[in-house]
């Protein structure tokens, strides 16, 4: 039998509400599915989660490439320094910058051939990632989950 989220965290008294358990519920999940793919990042490639979300994201955007700011509306996890990664990410020869031609203010970011051949040594575990961590659920369950993960983003409230 499963254990539950409380007995995971060895917590003796109830909690307050079910939005509580929940949630502690989908921080324990997330940080236990990104870990091992943060250190693998990191042994394999050098890169931080958030530098190969970069990657991932530019790799994905049209030619010419996107600005920071772009890259920061479409991240997973909102990273408020994406000026920072880019700038790790370009001393690697991973991406470059390089003005637009419509607006010299704007600077664009696009992947290097190098940081596209980083990616396609990534792509075979990228793909084994996700069996490997949630192989164990039912493709039924798997449906589920995704529509209730749907349902939390598109409903979810403020704070604070």
């Amino acid at each position: 039998m499963p254990e539950t989220v409380a007995a995971k965290l060895k917590q003796k008294t109830p909690f307050s509400t079910r939005e509580e358990e929940a949630l502690l519920g989908l921080r324990m999940a997330a940080a236990q599915i990104i870990a091992p793919w943060a250190a693998f990042l990191k042994h394999t490639a050098d890169l931080s989660t958030s530098q190969y979300n970069v990657l991932r994201i530019l790799r994905g955007s049209q030619r010419g490439g996107l600005t920071c700011g772009e890259i920061g509306e479409r991240t997973i996890a909102r990273d408020p320094d994406v000026t920072r990664l880019v700038d790790r990410l370009a001393k690697r020869g991973l991406v470059k910058r390089a003005r637009s031609q419509a607006d010299r203010r704007v600077v664009q970011v696009e992947m290097t051939q190098k940081g596209l051949d980083l990616l396609r040594e990534l792509d075979p575990h990228v793909q084994r990632m996700p069996r490997a961590l949630l192989g164990h659920v039912s493709q039924a369950r798997l449906q589920l989950l995704s529509k209730l993960l749907t349902e939390v983003l598109d409903g979810m409230g403020t704070f604070p």
